[in-house]
Order: structure tokens, then C-alpha cells, then sequence
């Protein structure tokens, strides 16, 4: 008997088995069906129409920390968000969700809820009322009574009415010139001193000064401001605190424009404080909040047929704070914006740029830009030559202004009716 038979055998089977284990998986490979048929299941629970997913922000490509670093600035204390209109691409972003005070950048959250509730075209009235006979000399026997809340106010208007009295024969006033509580002039809000200015302007004798609710006698005229529209970009152009708190009166103050923010523009309640409408004291809102509201402005203009230039300066171009801002950068002419700046006594001081530019190939590219610190100049400095840079590295300005300024609150947009 061969007694190495069986173990000759063993190793043979066992040999074929190694064999067929090594082949299996290129047998499965090439007759199984069990990975399409995977595949058809999964087919099966794809939607017919699959919805369309928001396009991602691309990659941000601009180091705003080291930017900073270089020029020895403490990155903590700048925001900075600047971006493509419909958000999907970042040029730069430096702790966008970090609140800042917004110094007079509060002012667009203003114009916004202004002019939403409002209306481009809305107009202050300001009536006048004569109580009395007129004799021949031309004296009204009577008072007179004006009552209005125009911020806007002043000489032109004054002007006006002085004209349309002696149109009806009134030289001078016997008695009293009174105006409401709410009434100013030339923007004083203290209405002893706005009536003592309006009798002025008016050169009608010497009548007697009073601030009254009451009036009394026939509405004989009243006197249109220029539409909201051109008060936003006075207020805006020029950072009026006057307009702004006076507008701001009229949105429910800062708790309403606060609330307009929260509900309305979709704000986070914990990344929005406003103290006051105008900007001044202790506000709070982020980057990112700042813009929203931009972006919302744009809409809202939009659907008023109106640009943001019809309520917001044009660096380089208008009148007031942005008057010299950006010159010699390329952006003259192609930034629409608006400026901020508190002094080193709140917050230990604050500048602070927002807006769009516009640019040919990119469209409108929105911005907000926040340095806190006492030294303003510098950090405006910062501002144009940050935003220049981001900028241009990545599109090519367009101009949408003109070199010549435009008249703010002119006189002949004023109506009498």
C-alpha cells in the first residue's frame, strides 16, 4: 500500500480550492448582477425632477487677517465682508458675523424702512392758516399759523410762503405767528428757535412768537417737500443726524427700525442693536447684517424704478462725506455708498464704508467694511485701498456716476398747493 496516496491527494484538493477562491471575484465581476441591480434601486428612489440646490459661495481667495497683520493692525478689530450680489461668490471676508457699531452705516437701515413704508414720492406738507381780516394797509388782523414736521425746512420754503402772503395782500401780522411743536427750520428742532428764524425769513412786522397744536382761520396754502427720495440721499450723502432721527421717529423709532430688521430684512435679534436711527451711541449690527440690508435696499429702489444712486452718494462724485473718498483708485465714479465715523468716545471710536460697486464684468459686488479705533483717518485710508484692492484684483470697475455734482434738495422741487 502506497501510504503517500492520500496525502498526495489532500494537497491536490486542496490546490483547487486556493484556485477556485482566487477566481471567484473575477467570476462575480463579470457574470453577477448583483451591482446594477444595486444600482437599479437607487435609480428607482431618484426624484424625477431633482431640485435645484443653492450655488455654493466660492472659495475666498483674499487673506483679509494677513492683509491686515501687514500693515500692523489688530485683525479682531475690523469686519469685513465683500461679495457678489447674490452672494455666491466671496471676494473677502474678515469676521463677518461679528457685530461692530455701525457708527451712520445705521442710516441705510433707516432709508430702507423709510422708503418701504413710505414711498419715494412721499412729501411732507406743511400747512398754512391766517386767522382774521386783512385791512388796507395789508396788516392781518389776526395770526398766523404754520404746522408741519418737514426735517427739511427752511429758507426756500419760508421764501415761498412770504410770497404767496403778499399775493393775497398780507404785509404784516398783527398778532402772532405760531407754529406746531414739531415744526423746524433751517434743522433746528426747537421750535421757539424755528419760529423766531421763520419771522425772519417771512419780513412781516413784528408779530408775536408761539408754539402752538392749535390752529385756527383758513388753510390758505401748503407747502410739498421734495419727495422722500432726494431727503434719503441729502441724509445719506451728507450723514444728516437730523433727517435720520426725524425719519426714524416716523418708522416707530429705534425699537421699530429694530423690529423692521428682525421681521422684515430677516436679521438675527442677537446681531442687531439699535440705540438710535442716525447712527450715533451704542448700536450694533454685523457685516453680513449690513449686507442684507443692501441687498434688500437694491430690491426695494428696484421696484420703486429707482437705482441706489437715487438715495445713496456717489464717491468722488457728490457733495458731502464721499466727496473725496476714493480718488485716484479707479473706483471713482463706480462706488455707491455710505460712510460711518463715530469719535473715540463711543466704542473707542469707529469708521466704517459700505455699499456697491459696480463693476463690467462682474456686476454689482456689495461691501461693508468696519475698523474700530480712534484713528479715522487711518482707518479710511485702510478702507479705500482694502476695497480697491479686492476689487480690481477680481473685475473692472464701471463708472455710474458724473463728474458734476448733483444739487441736493433743490428749491425748485418744491410745490405749493
Amino acid at each position: 500500500m502506497n501510504r503517500r496516496k492520500p496525502i498526495v491527494v489532500f494537497l491536490a484538493l486542496g490546490g483547487f480550492v486556493v484556485l477556485l477562491l482566487c477566481l471567484l471575484p473575477f467570476a462575480l465581476g463579470h457574470f453577477g448582477t448583483f451591482q446594477p441591480q444595486a444600482q437599479a434601486v437607487l435609480d428607482e428612489k431618484q426624484p424625477e425632477s431633482p431640485q435645484p440646490t443653492k450655488a455654493r459661495p466660492s472659495l475666498i481667495l483674499f487673506d483679509v487677517a494677513a492683509w491686515y497683520n501687514l500693515r500692523h493692525e489688530q485683525p479682531d478689530t475690523h469686519g469685513v465682508l465683500i461679495e457678489s450680489e447674490d452672494g455666491s461668490k466671496i471676494y473677502a471676508s474678515h469676521n463677518p458675523n461679528v457685530t461692530f457699531n455701525p457708527a451712520s452705516l445705521i442710516k441705510l437701515s433707516t432709508t430702507l424702512d423709510a422708503l418701504k413704508n413710505l414711498g419715494a414720492e412721499y412729501r411732507f406738507q406743511t400747512r398754512v392758516f391766517t386767522e382774521g381780516e386783512v385791512d388796507k394797509s395789508g396788516t392781518l388782523q389776526g395770526s398766523l399759523y404754520v404746522n408741519g414736521s418737514d426735517p427739511t425746512f427752511g429758507d426756500a420754503a419760508a421764501n415761498m410762503i412770504s410770497n404767496e402772503l403778499r399775493k393775497r395782500g398780507i404785509k404784516r401780522i398783527a398778532k402772532t405767528v405760531s407754529v406746531s411743536p414739531d415744526f423746524c427750520f433751517n434743522f433746528t428742532d426747537v421750535p421757539e428757535e424755528a419760529v423766531d428764524r421763520l419771522i425772519k425769513v417771512l419780513k412781516i412786522g413784528n408779530p408775536k412768537p408761539a408754539v402752538s397744536e392749535q390752529t385756527q382761520g383758513e388753510n390758505i396754502l401748503t407747502v410739498n417737500s421734495n419727495p422722500l427720495k432726494d431727503i434719503l440721499l441729502y441724509m445719506n450723502a451728507h450723514s444728516s443726524n437730523f433727517i435720520a432721527e426725524r425719519l426714524g421717529g416716523l418708522m416707530g423709532g429705534p425699537e421699530g427700525v429694530q423690529k423692521f430688521l428682525v421681521e422684515q430684512v430677516g436679521l438675527p435679534p442677537d446681531q442687531v442693536t439699535i440705540a438710535r436711527t442716525s447712527g450715533r451711541e451704542h448700536n450694533r449690527m454685523t457685516p453680513r447684517g449690513l449686507l442684507a440690508v443692501i441687498r434688500c435696499l437694491m430690491d426695494e429702489t428696484k421696484r420703486q424704478g429707482l437705482q441706489p444712486s437715487d438715495v445713496m452718494a456717489v464717491a468722488s462724485d457728490d457733495s458731502g462725506t464721499l466727496r473725496r473718498r476714493l480718488a485716484g483708485t479707479g473706483l471713482e465714479g463706480s462706488v455707491v455708498a455710505k460712510t460711518g465715523t463715530l469719535t473715540h468716545e463711543v466704542d473707542g471710536g469707529m469708521a466704517s464704508l459700505a455699499g456697491i460697486v459696480y463693476t463690467k464684468d462682474a456686476g454689482p459686488v456689495l461691501f461693508a467694511i468696519l475698523d474700530q479705533g480712534n484713528r479715522i483717518a487711518e482707518n479710511r485710508q485702510l478702507e479705500d485701498q482694502l476695497l480697491t484692492e479686492v476689487v480690481r484684483q477680481s473685475a473692472i470697475p464701471e463708472v455710474v456716476g458724473s463728474p458734476t455734482k448733483r444739487q441736493m434738495l433743490p428749491a425748485t422741487n418744491l410745490s405749493l398747493q
